[in-house]
């Protein structure tokens, strides 16, 4: 089972997004989402090399999807690590990655 280390970059993305969920869509919805997230760091625990590759974005990193969002993750060793937390429609590059 690997470990899964949220960045701060993803943990500041997760609130933005649960805070736009909550005043815009409901709270129900926000911990509708908060729970999907939380079961998709399950699944990358105890599979984390079931998301597809985006060498695109570097040689080790791979998504997740929660939809509409994407959970961009390095995934070396025993850790996987959450990079960001992004709008799927988003142009996600490189650089975004790094803030």
């Amino acid at each position: 089972m690997a470990r899964v280390v949220i960045s701060d970059l993803a943990h500041s993305d997760f609130s933005e997004i649960l805070r736009y969920l909550a005043v815009n869509a409901g709270f129900a919805i926000a911990e509708r989402y908060a729970t999907a997230f939380d079961t998709l760091y399950e699944r990358l625990a105890d599979f984390p090399d079931s998301g597809p590759l985006r060498p695109a974005l570097g040689t080790r990193v791979r998504i997740g999807l929660v939809p509409p969002f994407v959970v961009v993750y390095d995934h070396r060793e025993s850790i996987v690590t959450v990079l960001r937390i992004l709008h799927g429609k988003r142009n996600i590059t490189r650089d975004l990655l790094k803030g």
